[in-house]
C-alpha cells in the first residue's frame, strides 16, 4: 500500500492539474500555476502561527483564500487595469511571495518550512500522514482531500466543457452568442487556484507547474480537438507519474523531480521526432 498511496496521490494531482492545465495552455495563461503555488506562501504562514503546524486543515483554507484572492486580483489587473496578462500574474506573484517572505522572517523565524518541501513536496511521506478510516481502509488525509476535489473537477469540467473550451478557443464568439466570458474565466482561474492549493503540500511548486504545462504541452502537438486533446493531457501525465515514481527509485532521486523530468524528456523526444518528419516530408 506503500507504492499505490504514492502512485494514487501523484496520478490525482497528474488528472486535475492535466486537464486544467489543457485550457489555460489555449488560453496563454500557464504560468499561472506558477504564480498561484508561490502566492499561497502568505497563507501558509499565517495558518503556521495559529495552529503552530504546517500540515493543518487552517493551511489548506487559507492558501484557498489566498489564491483565490490572487486569482480575483490578477484578473482585475488585467481587465480594469490594462496590464497583460503575464504582467498581472508577474506582479501578484512577487507581491504575496514577498509578503510570504516577511512574515517568515519577522514572525516566523523557527517555522519548520524548509525550501525543498515546497519546491518538491513531500510525496514520499503521504502514507505516513494521519489518515480518514473509510470502510475499514485508512486513506492518508492529502489523498482523500485531493479525491474529493478530483471527482467535483471533472464533473464541473464535464458539465461546463463547451463554456470551458468555446471561451479558451475564441472568446469573441463567445461573447457574441451570449456565453460569459468572465464566469467560464473565474470558474477555470478557480479550480485552478483550488488545484495548486490541494496539490502544494503533497507535490510542491515543481511538479503542480509541470503538470500544468506539460501534458497540455505534449497533447498540443498531436491535435487540436478538445475532447482528444483533454484525454491524451491526461492519460501523458498518469503514464509519466508512473513511470516517474519507479524510475526515482531506481536511481535514488526525489520523485517529484524524477515524474518532471520524465514528462520533459518525453515532450522534447517527441517535438524533435514530430520536426525530423516533418523536414523528411518536405
Amino acid at each position: 500500500m506503500f507504492d499505490f498511496w504514492i502512485i494514487f496521490t501523484a496520478c490525482l494531482v497528474a488528472i486535475n492539474s492535466s486537464v486544467l492545465g489543457s485550457f489555460l495552455v489555449l488560453k496563454k495563461m500557464s504560468m499561472l500555476g506558477d504564480a498561484l503555488s508561490h502566492s499561497v506562501l502568505p497563507g501558509i504562514v499565517i495558518a503556521f502561527l495559529i495552529t503552530n503546524e504546517h500540515t493543518s486543515i487552517l493551511t489548506t483554507l487559507f492558501s484557498a483564500i489566498i489564491g483565490l484572492a490572487a486569482v480575483f486580483t490578477m484578473n482585475v489587473l488585467s481587465k480594469k487595469g490594462g496590464f497583460q496578462k503575464d504582467a498581472a500574474i508577474g506582479i501578484m506573484y512577487t507581491f504575496l511571495f514577498s509578503i510570504g517572505i516577511i512574515l517568515i522572517s519577522s514572525l516566523a523565524k523557527n517555522a519548520d518550512i524548509d525550501i525543498e518541501c515546497v519546491l518538491f513536496g513531500d510525496i514520499g511521506n503521504v502514507p505516513f500522514t494521519k489518515g480518514l478510516y473509510i470502510m475499514g481502509l485508512e486513506v492518508p488525509r492529502q489523498t482523500f482531500l485531493l479525491s474529493i476535489f478530483t471527482a467535483a473537477n471533472l464533473i464541473i469540467v464535464f458539465f461546463g466543457l463547451k463554456g470551458f473550451s468555446i471561451t479558451s478557443f475564441d472568446p469573441l464568439l463567445a461573447s457574441t452568442i451570449g456565453i460569459s466570458v468572465v464566469f467560464w474565466d473565474y470558474l477555470l482561474l478557480g479550480l485552478t487556484s483550488l488545484s495548486t492549493v490541494f496539490s502544494f503540500e503533497s507535490v510542491g511548486a515543481i511538479m503542480v507547474i509541470s503538470m500544468l504545462v506539460i501534458p497540455a504541452g505534449f497533447a498540443n502537438l498531436l491535435t487540436k480537438r478538445i475532447k482528444p486533446f483533454i484525454l491524451i493531457a491526461m492519460t501523458f501525465s498518469v503514464i509519466c507519474s508512473i513511470i516517474g515514481y519507479y524510475l526515482s527509485f531506481l536511481i535514488n532521486v526525489n520523485i517529484v523531480a524524477c515524474i518532471s523530468c520524465v514528462m520533459g524528456i518525453i515532450l522534447l523526444a517527441t517535438i524533435f521526432r514530430k520536426k525530423n518528419s516533418t523536414q523528411s516530408v518536405n
